[in-house]
This record gives C-alpha cells, structure tokens and sequence, in this order.
C-alpha cells in the first residue's frame, strides 16, 4: 500500500482510465466528475472524504473508469491499493471491507434516488407535453439537473 500525495485540482484518475488500482483516503477531499473540463458538460458525480474510498468498482470488475477524480483540498492524502493490497486486506482486516460495501450501497442508493428523480420528471414533462400544459420552474430545474449527464453520455 502506497501513500500518495495530491494538491488542489490535480488529477488522481481520468475517466476512461484502466482501472488497476484504488484508493482509500487519508485526509482531504476529491470531487468525482463526469466528463470533467467538458463546457457546458462537466457533472459533479459526489465529494469524497477521509475514510471514503473511491475507484473501487472499476477496479473490482477491471473495468474503464467511468469519471475523473480531482483532489479538492492541498495535500491530499491518499492510499492506493492494487490487487495484492486489496486481497490482503480482504484476509487481515476485514471490517474495512465491509465499511467498502457500505459505501458502495450507499452510493447505489443515491444512484437509485436520482434515478427515481429522473423518471419522475420525465413522466411530469410528458404529462404537460400531452396536456399543452406549462412547464413548471421546479419542473424545468430538475430535468436541467439530469440532463446534463444524459446529454453527454447519450
């Protein structure tokens, strides 16, 4: 496990990266972002703390990253773990795996939110289109919320 250190709006990991590593952090805070430095584009995805992992679910299914993580504060510090520190924690200690599954549905959770969110909006706007109804601000503010992810990955 090695302990890396970061300044404010350096680059930890790019979307798109391999992922064959993972990170636990030390202190600091790092934003997560989808199609970071696009204009008109970029989406802030969550802010992550001390204790918070992040990268974990490329890296347990080897896949692409899917947002590019940003240290927030100076001097981050991070632990980035590969597979040899991964499967070693999974034996000596494992109560910081269950504090990452934890996290992990947590994240789902709000990922379920925001997608319950978004359906709700959608069928709210269908609903007003089939009626020739106005548009809402309320309504208008949460599909510019979701759409700006869509717009980019659609």
């Amino acid at each position: 496990m090695e302990l890396q250190k970061y300044k404010k709006n350096q680059v930890l990991f790019n979307q798109g990266d391999v992922a064959d590593f993972m990170f636990e952090i030390v202190s600091g805070q790092i934003g997560i972002y989808m199609d970071y430095e696009v204009e008109d584009g970029q989406k802030e995805l969550g802010i992550l703390n001390e204790g918070d992992f992040l990268g974990e679910l490329e890296f347990i299914d080897c896949s692409a990253r899917i947002a590019t993580a940003v240290a927030l504060d100076n001097d981050v510090v991070v632990r980035r773990l590969n597979i040899d520190d991964f499967n070693a924690i999974m034996k000596e200690k494992p109560a910081k795996v269950i504090l990452m599954i934890q996290q992990l549905c947590s994240r789902i959770r709000n990922l379920d939110k925001n997608y319950l969110e978004a359906c709700q909006a959608i069928d709210e706007y269908r609903k007003a289109e089939e009626e020739n109804a106005p548009k809402s601000e309320g309504l208008l503010s949460r599909l510019k919320k979701f759409s700006a992810v869509a717009r980019k990955r659609g």
